[in-house]
């Protein structure tokens, strides 16, 4: 009977289709009915319908790609201005804006916050543009105010406090100041929590920034960080581990009286207490990185973390602090490099990709328009290098919408076309059988430049597409 009852429906169902009508809505209840599948397969623009098999539908894996026009508010935007530079980034094709969010026009120094200024620029681009938004919490705050006392900024070796830039005289916390970061991440729980609660998944991601470039490092400007409660923790540091002067002495081939009397090396400095004194700077780092993370987290679990650093191998990654990158990002989802229009960028593509843990995509930013040696060639070839290398994210900062950026808009529309597209070109992968480069930590710290490791990386690509680098992390 129930056989019967199923040749019915399909006949029925099968004359509807012929005579191009819907038919009425049938509903089988019955469940030892043999089911008609309504199994809906999405490409593109096109929907089809396919009958159940016993194969599993296969999700769309393909790597979603975002161009981003970032936008800086040292002082909070004109709204006619923010809305016309949003305009003409969604006009050329910019799929995502990037909001740079300074700390003390949120949180004043008495302690009260205010997002309205921010919730309004999201609300444009988020509601009315229907654009994503990547939210960066620049925490560099104003000299002077009462939030960050001159105990909790970072100094360099001459005492002279971390602050400067050309926009205003901005400080960059401590790291080892544990009333300084406890400021700073109970404000960026607070800030997730309110644009999660209000914008959710519209959010491609948070990015904390820590100096006056609004990287997530340690500023290359000078030397630091000479604070004397980062000194006084390094010290501490140093008793734990080797218990006796004696036995720190010893290693380091030193002749202190007491752990009081060690001095704090030069950033650049090689030897064994060189090292001690990078690892320890790298650890305060990680730390408040990793706080941040946590609190992130706890706030909004989904949210993706980023941090943004100005190079993990150039001249100054010794004072950025960034030689360990791979650690650095250990709790975070996206690792943002800020390489110059002339660096090598397959290399640098290659380098940081080898080493990443496997949850971590990397971004690429676009400086300009009035670096060194930038031009077209080098702007694209920049872009077009980050996406075909595996990057997710690629976005240019410090342009404004004058004639710089038309000068170039050329360049990224060529970027756009060719990799935000439906069928976009094949990503060149790191395969198992791609030659292979060793990179010892400790070389490049006593180095302090990447000349020669690109030189035998650029080698080596001549007979593969993609080059495997070993980054050996005898730092440690």
């Amino acid at each position: 009977m129930k056989k019967t009852i199923s040749l019915i429906l399909l006949l029925c169902i099968f004359t509807a289709f012929l005579s191009g009508c819907s038919g009425p809505e049938i509903n089988v209840t019955d469940t030892n009915e043999q089911q008609i599948s309504d199994t809906v397969i999405q490409t593109g623009t096109n929907t089809e319908t396919e009958a159940d098999t016993d194969e599993p539908v296969k999700e769309n894996t393909e790597m979603k790609r975002y161009f981003i026009f970032r936008i800086w508010n040292f002082k909070v935007r004109d709204k006619a201005k923010f809305r016309s530079i949003v305009d003409a980034a969604a006009k050329t094709g910019f799929n995502a804006i990037k909001v740079h969010m300074p700390w003390h026009l949120m949180q004043d120094e008495n302690g009260s916050i205010d997002y309205s200024a921010f919730d309004e620029m999201l609300d444009y681009v988020i509601n009315v543009k229907g654009l994503p938004v990547a939210v960066s919490i620049d925490f560099a705050r104003r000299y002077g105010d009462k939030m960050l006392s001159d105990d909790e900024i970072q100094r360099d070796m001459n005492g002279n406090l971390c602050v400067g830039d050309v926009y205003y005289n901005r400080a960059t916390l401590s790291f080892a100041s544990d009333t300084a970061t406890e400021k700073a991440v109970a404000f960026y729980k607070d800030a997730v929590s309110h644009f999660n609660e209000k914008y959710k998944d519209k959010i491609l991601f948070y990015l904390p920034a820590f100096t006056p470039y609004c990287e997530t490092e340690y500023w290359c400007a000078s030397q630091y960080d000479y604070s004397d409660v980062a000194v006084s923790r390094f010290r501490s540091g140093l008793s734990q581990k080797y218990e006796s002067i004696d036995k720190l002495n010893e290693a380091t081939g030193k002749n202190y009286a007491t752990f009081d009397d060690v001095e704090a090396p030069a950033c650049n400095s090689v030897d064994a207490l060189g090292k001690l004194w990078y690892n320890f700077r790298h650890d305060m780092l990680k730390s408040f990185i990793d706080r941040l993370a946590a609190a992130q987290k706890e706030a909004a679990p989904e949210t993706k973390m980023t941090i943004q650093l100005g190079s993990v191998f150039d001249e100054a990654t010794y004072l950025r602090c960034t030689y360990r990158f791979a650690d650095l990002c250990e709790n975070a989802d996206i690792i943002w490099l800020d390489d110059a229009p002339l660096y090598d960028h397959n290399f640098s593509m290659d380098y940081v990709r080898s080493s990443l843990p496997d949850h971590v995509v990397i971004a690429q930013e676009i400086d300009g328009p009035r670096q060194y040696a930038a031009s077209e060639d080098a702007y694209l070839n920049q872009g077009l290098i980050s996406f075909k290398r595996g990057a997710a994210y690629l976005s240019i900062a410090n342009w404004e919408i004058d004639d710089y950026y038309y000068q170039y808009e050329d360049e990224w529309k060529e970027i756009i076309s060719t990799w935000l597209c439906d069928d976009p070109p094949e990503v060149i992968e790191i395969k198992e059988n791609a030659p292979t480069q060793t990179v010892k930590l400790s070389e490049m710290f006593k180095r302090k430049s990447p000349a020669s490791f690109i030189t035998k990386y650029n080698k080596a690509l001549k007979t593969a597409d993609a080059v495997k680098i070993t980054v050996v992390d005898d730092l440690k």
